[in-house]
């Protein structure tokens, strides 16, 4: 029976079993209102719980995040809060069953013109990323039996995004770092030579490195959020790394004064802001002896100088030993264990990419080859 309020609404409700109680529906007209009933009904038989339905985007993601944290590493962890934030800062005030793409595709599009992080337009990858955090939030509601709706399965990524390329460093550049002494330098020649993780690497000990055989044995991290020592995230990531003599002749004529490899100044752990503070050291040098800047001052020099070298990062380092096996002919499953991937795909894919390179430098070749022939 559908009974008409004083503010001119009906109002009937629907017996929850699950939770021993009423549910109470309202609609501006009869037939909205059966067919509001309608959909609970069959949402109650399909065995949702309507009650963590009307619960916001926000309060949802709070949930995930609990769950995520211990799942995650902790730069995973800060990556995924900080894209699926960017949804809550929309959205997250809304219920999570009255989102759909509609309402969300407009802000994929402006994360495509301009992503709040660097200000330029985000590639395909990354605005796949943020999608993927966002659509975590109405899975987790789905496994939950909050919802059985997803809605950022039909969101698009603009075809105009630029497909992001993985970054390796040149010859040339791994010239800059062979041949530029700086503190930062153990750091760069080790991830070059190995593919450690910037955590691996925080954590190695001497005792690690076998100057005999040329390996390096890999069974920890560094955890930079609560600044301890952990066991590797995957089986995968404990593993033994065959390394190059030119790494193991490098490390050998380094001062071994502490347990670990890579230090501080004052030989304490490499924290975050360590690393943040060294690795622009290391750059701003690279950059006054390699750049093409005409006036070049003291790095300390608070007017600082224009960027002309392309900076690269410590995960570029670990991608360039990658690209390195690339070249020097090793296949992709033993590329694989030397990386610590605990997917062959992830390998495969960074394998397939590069070999798309060299077919266009190859073709490129023949059609120089072919005009130089004809002239």
């Amino acid at each position: 029976m559908y009974k008409k309020r004083s503010d001119g609404r009906y109002r009937t409700k629907v017996y929850d079993a699950e939770k021993g109680k009423y549910k109470y529906i309202y609609a501006t007209t009869v037939q909205e209102l059966k067919k509001k009933e309608a959909e609970l009904r069959a949402q109650l038989d399909k065995g949702i719980d309507v009650s963590s339905a009307d619960d916001t985007f926000t309060q949802w993601l709070t949930r995930l995040k609990k769950v995520r944290e211990t799942e995650l590493t902790e730069s995973e962890y800060s990556t995924f809060c900080y894209r699926a934030d960017f949804f809550a800062g929309h959205v997250g005030h809304l219920p999570l069953k009255s989102i759909n793409q509609q309402l969300l595709q407009p802000f994929v599009n402006e994360l495509w013109n301009e992503n709040p992080a660097t200000g330029k337009p985000s590639s395909k990858r990354t605005l796949q990323r943020y999608i993927a955090s966002a659509s975590a939030v109405f899975e987790y509601a789905i496994e939950n039996r909050a919802t059985e709706f997803n809605p950022c399965q039909y969101l698009k990524v603009p075809k105009q995004a630029v497909v992001e390329e993985r970054r390796a460093l040149s010859p040339a550049e791994r010239k800059w770092v062979e041949e530029t002494p700086h503190r930062a330098q153990p750091a760069a020649m080790l991830m070059m030579y190995s593919g450690l993780r910037r955590g691996e690497a925080t954590a190695l000990l001497w005792s690690d490195v076998d100057f005999e055989n040329h390996t390096i044995t890999v069974n920890k991290s560094y955890d930079f959020k609560n600044n301890c020592i952990k066991k590797p995230k995957t089986k995968a990531g404990t593993r033994i790394v065959s390394v190059p003599a030119r790494l193991i002749a490098y490390l050998s004529s380094l001062d071994k004064k502490s347990l670990y490899v890579l230090t501080t100044a004052t030989g304490k752990m490499m924290t975050n802001d360590a690393w943040h503070s060294l690795w622009n050291s290391y750059i701003c040098d690279l950059n006054l002896k390699y750049g093409t800047s005409i006036e070049k001052r003291n790095k300390y020099d608070p007017r600082g100088n224009m960027l002309t070298i392309e900076p690269f990062t410590p995960h570029c380092l670990r991608h360039t030993f990658c690209t390195i096996m690339y070249e020097a002919g090793i296949d992709v499953l033993t590329a694989k264990e030397q990386m610590g991937h605990s997917d062959v795909k992830t390998t495969l894919a960074i394998y397939t990419h590069l070999d798309g390179q060299h077919k266009k430098k190859n073709i490129s070749k023949l059609n120089e080859y072919l005009q130089t022939g004809t002239e």
